[in-house]
């Protein structure tokens, strides 16, 4: 996945709900005060107004400042590629597991005996290891001799639980590139609003001073001068709520990347360009979750194997040599095994939950894939869906409202007709302003989510 800056200049405005009347409003009204004073028309739709408060260019230097460069979303996913607890985790499981694996194919250790047998404790011999023949030392070895094809089996299943640690751990890496995605898209819309908030107040201050200073001349009035002051403090209201959301954003960020989160972003929303196999269902198949859970299968059918062996007698076998002071030396062999005369409560039973729990891994995988094509799907159509609206937007809406602005504007300069014609128009020149944002930050969801369901990002 690659990235190209937008051709739509106000790309880097915030996301707003269509239909905020408490936005549109206050720059609908900043838009009346500006053109009633004569104030440019290019400042009150927010379209060609450079930076106009300290913190925009604040933020501009320190962007520009090479020692601190900029986050680009590339960069903030190959950092989460580094220490992550939760991936190094899975490995952990799959070490653990392979070494077990190793235990499980080996047959058990040899058990030493050491005793003594028929010591006498009564009668004329009672407590002499020596006066009666009976009386032994022994020492012997014994083991039981697990067949090999239990021990193969338990061995295989460590190994599959082994493999779905580390096909786990892949999921949570992509998982984990998706979260630093989102986020930093987030931030960067967020600061894209507060860039958007700070042209707005500069203007509503501007729009204030004249009207403050219109009163003597009847021009304005007292009550309008406070209804100024009231709009400079809802959006400065609003400009402190998405400075909260850039700060929850970072703070996502900062658990996969650590302090490089708080490094200046873009000023806007970049568009992400989808390779061909990021829209074909197909590629989907190899997706980590899908991976995982059929390993997760693979490491319960293993499991079948395992009790369908159980189900086979193990033998136990013993050689003990025994010493009589002042008779003859013996030796006996022994022999033993389960005679599994309960199997239908027992063996059988594991076998079946085994076989259950098999059933249960495959529904879970089929449901994986299931969920992971309906969100490709998903998340093609609104992908799809956001790029068509902005070639429309783009192409036809913005240039029309131009257009119409150009015309009301030379049409209200000649005295000709009133302030409700080119005011209508600002009002729903700023919404497709506000949705062109909107849609931008959607496409880039959308891409987000197809990487995440297609491919590594950080590649």
């Amino acid at each position: 996945m690659t990235t190209k800056p937008s051709p739509v200049l106000r790309a880097d405005a915030p996301r707003f709900k269509i239909g905020d009347l408490g936005a549109v409003g206050i720059a609908m009204r900043a838009a009346a005060s500006v053109l009633a004073l004569s104030i440019v028309w290019p400042s009150a739709t927010l379209a060609q107004h450079g930076p106009a408060h300290p913190k925009v260019e604040a933020l501009t230097e320190a962007a520009e400042n090479p020692r601190d460069p900029v986050l680009g979303i590339t960069e903030a996913v190959r950092l989460s590629r580094g220490d992550q607890p939760t991936v190094s985790a899975f490995e952990s499981d799959a070490i653990a597991s392979e070494e077990a694996a190793i235990a499980a194919g080996a047959l058990p250790d040899l058990q030493l005996t050491l005793g003594i047998q028929d010591f006498p404790v009564t009668g004329e011999n009672a407590f002499s290891p020596t006066d009666d023949d009976f009386t032994m030392y022994t020492i012997g070895l014994m083991r039981e001799q697990v067949r090999r094809s239990k021990r193969q089996a338990e061995a295989s299943q460590l190994r599959a639980e082994a493999f779905a640690a580390r096909a786990g751990a892949t999921a949570q890496e992509r998982q984990i590139q998706r979260e630093v995605m989102i986020a930093w898209i987030d931030a960067v819309e967020a600061k894209a609003k507060q860039r958007l908030f700070d042209r707005l107040i500069a203007d509503l201050k501007v729009a204030h001073q004249v009207t403050e200073a219109g009163i003597p001349t009847g021009l304005s009035t007292p009550a309008l001068a406070l209804q100024m002051q009231a709009e400079i403090a809802l959006v400065q209201a609003q400009e402190a709520e998405t400075q909260g959301e850039e700060r929850r954003a970072r703070a996502a960020m900062g658990r996969w990347i650590g302090a490089a989160a708080e490094r200046p972003l873009p000023n806007q929303i970049p568009s992400l360009e989808l390779p061909a196999r990021a829209r074909a269902a197909a590629s989907v198949a190899q997706h980590p979750q899908i991976l995982a859970a059929q390993a997760q299968e693979l490491a319960a059918r293993r499991q079948i194997d395992v009790t369908t062996a159980d189900r086979k007698r193990d033998l136990t076998w013993s050689v003990t040599y025994g010493w009589r002071p002042k008779y003859g030396d013996l030796v006996s062999a022994q022999v033993s095994f389960p005679l599994l005369i309960n199997k239908a409560n027992r063996q059988n039973r594991r076998v079946g939950e085994a076989t259950a729990r098999n059933e249960a891994a495959r529904l879970r995988t089929e449901d994986t894939k299931r969920q992971v094509l309906s969100t490709f799907a998903t998340s093609l159509a609104d992908y799809n869906s956001a790029e068509a609206q902005l070639a429309i937007i783009n192409n036809r809406a913005v240039t029309s409202l131009e257009a119409s602005l150009a015309a009301a504007k030379a049409r209200y300069g000649a005295g000709q007709g009133t302030l409700e014609l080119p005011l209508t128009i600002v009002r729903r020149y700023i919404e497709v302003t506000i949705e062109l944002i909107e849609k931008h930050a959607d496409r880039a969801r959308a891409a987000t989510e197809l990487t995440y369901l297609t491919q590594d990002a950080a590649r």
